[in-house]
């Protein structure tokens, strides 16, 4: 390409040897402050025949300024003489590199915009090499030195500029391909971070006009930061359009009304060839929302970006090289990778800017506490979104089969180990569980008709007759009669059930005493019922005819655990205290966590724990344990017992086992109290969470008594909301049979198939001891991987400044 300024160069470089000599030498200066500046600007003015490199490089000077009428000028030049075009947009293009002044990227900015509504010229800057790479970085400019609104306006010029030139015929977010897969001829695309694979790479599609009358909020926002006054205006009515059909009331923050689309679960979906690094299988990206802006707090930021959503996730996409510095973090934790299953609630307003344009906000609240907000370009954009986050992550129970875990069980094609690992027989024998023993393994719920959220195999006393079995059932809330959790070699053992439904009169039911008596099994001291409730409830529930065991030989116990609307409670206090935290501020960080109450609910879980632990371990009696419906609290405190007594436990497979075992098969409501693959409802709350954290502060406390790690745990409560797996899909053994587990993956499969080195306790020392748990809150730790695992810790946030200050 020929050089602009070759003839005026050459001339400087004839000028005769004693002009030169007159002169001082003078500094080496950039290559747009160069004195011929002068000379072209004299040139342009006096309306020499000027080319347009030549009116270009006079026009981003340091001294001159960008106008309409230049713009015009530079247009109306580029349109007589065409074969001008390629210098020109190299030139422009060369004033986005990073080195070069932010005014003058501005101005270049503006030009080019301008130019190319010239299909030529969006020829020639596409086959610039790095360019894309260049604008997405302008699309990140903050801080440039030009002040706020000059930083915008070069973001949206920036923007627009990119959208003209590549439109939809690129993927700037796909990531490269290695260069052994790749033919000669592709390697230098394959270079640029922003480039597609040449496989999967498709002809550009026509650009479909904007249609101004659906109000595109970020263009028109572009509009605004754009020079040319026509634009301006167009974008500005557009958004005023836009306000006046979509909002029902004017302001800064009101609530955004539109067309929504029915909820479609089986729907076929389009499917977009893109493609990322991680994606599953069975996954494919049906929607791309392009573009879009994500809002960030501490440092604020607006990120250029797009989303996407597939059948497993919703995923916010930056160019690589946007998240750095300050914003690494961001990357690190994944943030803005969301599985659909952890998306907790959608909620869209309109807002308008400080230039007076309207946006579209997209407020997304997941169940691990991330709160992203995302501006879309267009309203339609906030009805194809809700649609498909709704459809996909919350079906109900009608459509489960719409869930991720189905296609990508059918992709993988094996799904059988993970579902096999507890074999409930076989570990009810390893406990001694045999002819000679008291306690008799039963089918008599093998189809589920005694109980139908109980498993299959139970294990109930000898004793007891099918009559009698069926009468406590009908007494018993739920049907959900005491049974048999854990026993030891000498038949000492741990039993769990639901309260007891006396009626207001109070009437206990002589086959449920009877079977109490049964599992006393003769002892000498009475047997121990802990009502894991707090008394008052206990009495509480007496008027909607529950209540308790005030049998003779039972001795009650009540635990003071909170029920699930106040586990709920204090997760969310504990998630507002995270947010509240500022650096710059003395805040109330120890009383935020004191009043949530989180910690004394994980002491008292501990505390009767260590009433079972006690009563079979030392008192070699049994004991009976359960809340008013025997799958929440009842689970989490037979759990930690368990793992207190029973070695086997506390090594990986044991730990899985016992999820498996207690919470999955039992009935703990994993579709209602994690609201995976409907919509979280008033039983909605985190019971499983706050165990996993109670086995946290047990590998704290005994840190070579387990052979898994906290990052174990951390998985869990990730992949236990992803809708990936079948293992937490349904409320209950019957209906995961049923509906799930022939069509489903079991994460166990994945864990056991080789677990990840960060899994395994180098420090871990197999032990047949009987732990003694502290309940003492002076003995706890803040679970920091958990709650701070998408939120930047203030300490993190001042070792960052320090290293700055450095």
């Amino acid at each position: 390409m020929a050089d602009p300024l070759t003839g005026l160069l050459q001339q400087k470089k004839q000028t005769p040897p004693a002009a030169k000599a007159a002169k001082p030498p003078a500094p080496t200066k950039g290559l747009f402050d160069f004195d011929v500046e002068s000379t072209l600007s004299r040139k342009v003015a006096q309306g020499a025949d000027a080319t347009v490199g030549e009116r270009i490089f006079e026009a981003l000077a340091a001294r001159s300024t960008v106008d309409f009428p230049k713009i015009t000028e530079i247009c109306e030049r580029v349109a007589q003489e065409p074969q001008e075009v390629p210098e020109a947009v190299r030139l422009l293009a060369g004033a986005f590199n990073e080195r070069e002044p932010p005014r003058r990227k501005f101005k270049a900015l503006t030009i080019m915009n301008e130019l190319l509504y010239d299909p030529k010229a969006c020829h020639e800057l596409r086959q610039v090499f790095g360019v894309r790479d260049a604008l997405w970085k302008l699309q990140a400019t903050f801080g440039s030195g030009l002040g706020d609104g000059p930083d915008e306006q070069i973001r949206m010029l920036a923007t627009e500029v990119e959208k003209k030139t590549f439109g939809s015929a690129g993927d700037p977010f796909s990531a490269p391909v290695a260069e052994e897969k790749l033919c000669a001829s592709a390697l230098r695309a394959a270079q640029d971070p922003f480039s597609l694979p040449v496989a999967a790479a498709r002809p550009a599609e026509p650009r479909q006009p904007r249609d101004t009358s659906s109000a595109s909020v970020l263009g028109a926002l572009w509009q605004v930061g754009s020079v040319v006054k026509d634009n301006l205006k167009t974008g500005w009515t557009a958004a005023q359009e836009a306000a006046e059909q979509l909002t029902t009331s004017q302001g800064s923050g009101t609530r955004c009304e539109f067309q929504k689309l029915p909820m479609r679960p089986t729907a076929d979906r389009p499917t977009l060839d893109i493609r990322f690094e991680d994606m599953l299988p069975g996954e494919k990206v049906h929607y791309a929302i392009n573009p879009a802006v994500l809002l960030l707090n501490k440092p604020f930021r607006e990120l250029q970006g797009r989303l996407l959503i597939s059948r497993y996730r919703m995923r916010f996409q930056v160019p690589k090289g946007t998240l750095k510095d300050n914003l690494a973090w961001v990357a690190e934790r994944q943030l803005l990778d969301v599985p659909l299953g952890l998306v907790e609630k959608l909620d869209f307003e309109s807002t308008t800017s400080e230039a007076g344009v309207q946006q579209w906000r997209l407020n997304i609240i997941t169940k691990d506490f991330r709160h992203l907000v995302i501006m879309v370009s267009e309203v339609k954009d906030l009805a194809v979104v809700e649609e498909a986050l709704v459809a996909l992550s919350q079906p109900g129970a009608n459509f489960t089969q719409v869930l991720f875990a189905f296609p990508h069980a059918a992709a993988v094609g094996t799904r059988e180990d993970g579902w096999s690992l507890l074999d409930p027989r076989r570990e009810f024998e390893r406990m001694g569980i045999t002819e000679s023993c008291p306690w008799l393994i039963s089918p008599i719920n093998s189809e589920y008709e005694l109980c139908d959220t109980y498993p299959s195999t139970l294990v109930l006393p000898r004793s007891c007759s099918r009559e009698q079995l069926r009468a406590v059932a009908g007494f018993r809330k739920r049907g959900r009669i005491p049974t048999m959790s854990w026993c030891s070699k000498d038949f000492a053992s741990l039993w769990r059930c639901s309260q007891p439904m006396e009626g207001l009169l109070g009437q206990p039911d002589p086959s449920d005493e009877k079977m109490l008596h049964a599992i006393r099994n003769g002892k000498a001291q009475s047997l121990l019922v802990v009502d894991l409730r707090p008394r008052k409830a206990a009495y509480v529930n007496k008027v909607g005819g529950g209540g308790f065991e005030s049998y003779d030989g039972c001795r009650l116990v009540f635990g003071n655990i909170d029920n699930v609307h106040g586990v709920r409670d204090a997760w969310k206090k504990m998630a507002q205290a995270m947010t509240g935290l500022n650096n710059d501020e003395v805040g109330s960080w120890f009383r935020d966590i004191a009043n949530s109450g989180w910690y004394d609910l994980i002491g008292n879980i501990f505390q009767c724990a260590n009433y079972v632990v006690h009563e079979i371990e030392t008192l070699r009696c049994n004991a009976v344990i359960h809340c008013s419906d025997g799958w929440d609290r009842t689970a989490q405190v037979s759990s930690v017992a368990m793992l207190c007594m029973d070695p086997h436990y506390r090594s990986l497979r044991g730990l899985l086992l016992l999820i498996q075992k207690e919470f999955c098969n039992f009935g703990h409501r994993f579709r209602t109290r994690l609201a995976n693959g409907e919509k979280p409802t008033s039983e909605y709350s985190p019971i499983f969470f706050q165990w996993l954290e109670c086995v946290y502060q047990m590998t704290l406390q005994f840190p070579t008594a387990f052979e898994f790690t906290a990052d174990l745990l951390l998985y869990l409560t990730r992949e236990v909301c992803t809708n990936r797996w079948g293992t937490f899909l349904g409320d209950c053994e019957k209906e995961r049979m049923e509906k799930v587990r022939p069509y489903t993956l079991s994460l166990w499969s994945s864990i056991l198939s080789g677990p990840a080195p960060e899994f395994l306790n180098a420090r871990y020392c197999p032990s047949e001891e009987v732990l003694r748990l502290s309940p003492c809150q002076a003995g706890f730790k803040l679970w920091e991987e958990y709650w701070f695992r998408f939120r930047l810790h203030p300490r993190d946030e001042l070792a960052e400044r320090c290293v700055k200050a450095f």
